[in-house]
C-alpha cells in the first residue's frame, strides 16, 4: 500500500486568505486594532508557528505554548466566516482526482498539513473534500510547531498501523516545506507551483517530481507509476 500524504491550502484549495484574515481578527483583539500585524512569510508554516511569531513579532517576547494555543483556537472559531465571506476555490483537478485516487487500489489518502484537525476539517468539509482523506492517520500541527516533527509523528502513527505493508509514501504540496518534510520521512515529494512559491523557487528544493499543477487521474497514476 501506498500512502498519499496531501497538503490543503495552496494544493487543493484556495481559500482566499481566509485563513490569514481569520488570524489577523484574533491579532487585533489580543493587541488591539492599532497594532499593526507584523508580516511573515506563512506560506508553508504551521498554524502554530504562525501564531506564536506573530505574537513575538508584536511583543518581543516568545509566547507560551498556552498562548500559542489560545490563539489558534480563537483564530479556529473565526475561521468558516471568513471562508463563506472570501469564496475561495477546490483547485483544479482535485475534484476529480481525489475520488479517483479514493477507488484506485493500493492507494491510501492522509493529510499532512499545517492546520490542526478542527482546521483541517472546517476547511475540507466547507468545499467538500472531508470524505478521501483518513484523519486518523494524517499529520497535523497538533503540538508541533514545524512540519518535519509533525510528518515524523504522521510517519509513526502509519508504521504502528500497517508496518511492512507500507510501499511507497508521497508528499504532494506547494511548498518548500512540503518538499522538506517529506524528505524527512523518506517519502518521494510531488510539489506542484499553484500557491505562493513559483516552479523557480520550488525548484531550488529539488522536489522528486515538479510541477506546474496536477494533472488529472490517467496523467497523475503515470506519476505515481514513473
Amino acid at each position: 500500500m501506498d500512502i498519499l500524504y496531501w497538503d490543503i491550502d495552496g494544493t487543493l484549495v484556495n481559500t482566499g486568505m481566509a485563513g490569514m484574515h481569520a488570524i489577523q481578527e484574533v491579532f487585533h483583539e489580543l493587541q488591539g486594532d492599532d497594532q499593526a500585524v507584523p508580516k511573515i512569510a506563512a506560506g508553508g508554516r504551521t498554524d502554530n508557528y504562525i501564531c506564536q511569531q506573530l505574537l513575538y513579532q508584536a511583543r518581543g517576547v516568545m509566547p507560551t505554548d498556552e498562548e500559542v494555543n489560545h490563539f489558534c483556537r480563537n483564530y479556529e472559531q473565526k475561521l468558516m466566516k471568513w471562508l463563506k465571506k472570501m469564496k475561495g476555490e477546490v483547485i483544479p483537478p482535485a475534484r476529480e482526482l481525489l475520488p479517483y485516487l479514493a477507488k484506485a487500489e493500493g492507494y491510501h489518502q492522509c493529510l499532512l498539513t499545517g492546520n490542526s484537525i478542527y482546521g483541517a476539517r472546517l476547511k475540507l468539509d466547507f468545499f467538500g473534500l472531508t470524505q478521501y482523506f483518513d484523519f486518523d492517520h494524517s499529520g497535523f500541527a497538533c503540538q508541533f510547531y514545524y512540519r518535519d516533527d509533525m510528518a515524523r509523528h504522521a510517519w509513526e502513527l502509519a508504521k504502528k498501523a500497517w508496518g511492512d505493508t507500507i510501499g511507497t509514501m508521497y508528499v504532494i504540496g506547494d511548498t518548500p516545506y512540503d518538499i522538506q518534510c517529506g524528505k524527512a520521512i523518506g517519502a518521494k515529494t510531488i510539489s506542484v507551483a499553484t500557491g505562493r512559491y513559483t516552479y523557480d523557487q520550488l525548484a531550488e528544493h529539488t522536489p522528486w517530481r515538479l510541477l506546474h499543477r496536477l494533472p488529472g487521474p490517467e496523467g497523475f497514476m503515470q506519476i505515481l507509476k514513473g
